[in-house]
């Protein structure tokens, strides 16, 4: 995962005409996470990746709220 501000200087380097070649060597990133930075940027106009959805939670917020008082209670 990249930084922030590895994000942005990439998206800065872009927009001021580097290439994409010239930019992985000099931050030392791989060129394909360049690229994969770069679609993004242009895709949604922003450097941050959208959030990714992640395993789906298993209990639900009730059953977080009975859990909890049983905790409390013993």
């Amino acid at each position: 995962e990249l930084s922030a501000t590895k994000r942005e200087r990439i998206i800065g380097a872009y927009l001021s005409g580097v290439k994409q070649k010239i930019i992985s060597t000099q931050l030392d990133i791989p060129t394909s996470t360049v690229s994969d930075t770069i679609k993004i940027y242009k895709e949604t106009g922003s450097a941050i990746p959208e959030k990714r959805s992640g395993r789906p939670k298993i209990l639900t917020q009730r059953d977080t709220r009975v859990l909890r008082r049983i905790v409390r209670t013993d």
